[in-house]
């Protein structure tokens, strides 16, 4: 399959998550005076035609977009080689990650899968290896990636400007009532969404892990509570996570605090530095600091704009709030130039790993 622009897309699922999507691809598929058209939406694929028609109105371009009602009629119906997607961005609950994968990696097309990979490590192996063969690019939703100076700070600290990583911790208050989990029946169940560790925390631990230096996962410890809510999946859980080296993270994951004061915040320890960060009914804070306890935030922000602007021009600032946009293009780089993404699959794997060792610690079976 070419890799070519515009890259065709299908998205599949038409939820809340399709919404950030969207808003990417509506940035990737404008042309301008610097940049060519760099992908297109041509499939909607969801059971449900008014969640299709809801997000088709929002999209701002004029070529044929197809609706399906599953994966298996589109591809059985794009019989043109022609009409078939380059790409399949994964939005649907997480029990269907894995066969959807399968099916889009199998009719030859690159994945954007939002977070968990699958619900299995055998399942999540199995869509990493077929990617290898197919030679296909896998980017995952671990959005905390793709954050305003992440990107720069991972960098140094592989070169060892922090020095060597010592311990980590994570909290992520996501709130959600009831009327949440009622809305959808497979909502909190262990087979098809999590809870508060696999559903809310995942990419929180995706990026500590990395920020860590990923070394080897080498022992967990997990408590889960189900406290307020009446679901499967606990909606409170706490873990250690001893790693090689002698590198410790530990995290919270809830999701009993206010809905309207959505949290996470992050803490990183080194032996040159400590790295704080956090979120908080959407505002971002940082706090970056050297052994002598200067302040570099200021720093890495002003590096961080210029890049982009030097990159992509002074219209993608719009879009430092959608992380989707960071994560497309980068899956679109890696498309051209066969590298990979920088939430690959590997990376969704090693996250999963996380989860279900602190699970299995705490009594409970994944799924």
């Amino acid at each position: 399959m070419s890799n070519r622009l515009p890259l065709k897309i299908a998205l599949v699922g038409c939820g809340r998550v399709a919404e950030k999507h969207l808003q990417a691809i509506n940035y990737l598929a404008k042309k301008n005076k610097n940049r060519v058209k760099r992908v297109e939406l041509t499939a909607l694929v969801d059971p449900f035609a008014e969640a299709r028609q809801r997000i088709l109105e929002k999209y701002k371009h004029r070529n044929q977009v197809n609706f399906f009602d599953s994966l298996e009629q589109m591809f059985s119906n794009l019989t043109n080689h022609k009409n078939k997607p380059d790409l399949v961005a994964i939005t649907t609950p997480s029990s269907q990650h894995y066969k959807q994968a399968k099916l889009a990696l199998q009719n030859d097309c690159h994945l954007f899968i939002e977070k968990p990979i699958a619900l299995k490590l055998d399942h999540a192996t199995e869509i990493l290896n077929l990617a290898e063969n197919k030679n296909k690019k896998i980017a995952v939703g671990h959005i905390f990636r793709y954050f305003p100076v992440i990107g720069l700070i991972a960098a140094d600290l592989a070169e060892g400007v922090f020095g060597k990583p010592l311990y980590g911790n994570v909290s992520v208050r996501w709130g959600h009532d009831q009327a949440y989990y009622d809305q959808a029946s497979w909502r909190g169940t262990r087979e098809h969404d999590g809870g508060s560790i696999m559903n809310q925390s995942i990419h929180a631990l995706d990026l500590m892990y990395w920020l860590l230096g990923e070394p080897e996962l080498l022992s967990a410890k997990g408590s889960l509570s189900t406290q307020i809510h009446q679901m499967e999946s606990e909606d409170l859980g706490f873990g250690i996570f001893e790693f090689a080296d002698d590198r410790w993270l530990s995290v919270e994951g809830t999701t009993n605090t206010d809905p309207n004061r959505p949290e996470a915040s992050f803490f990183l320890r080194y032996t040159k530095g400590e790295i704080r960060a956090g979120i908080l009914a959407g505002k971002i804070s940082f706090s970056i600091l050297d052994q002598n306890g200067q302040q570099l935030r200021l720093k890495y922000l002003k590096c961080d704009i210029l890049q982009r602007i030097k990159q992509e021009g002074f219209s993608y600032l719009l879009q430092i709030s959608n992380p989707h946009t960071g994560i497309y293009l980068d899956l679109i780089n890696a498309i051209s130039l066969d590298q990979e993404p920088l939430a690959d699959g590997l990376s969704g794997l090693k996250a999963l790993e996380m989860v279900i060792a602190l699970y299995e610690d705490a009594g409970v079976d994944s799924v």
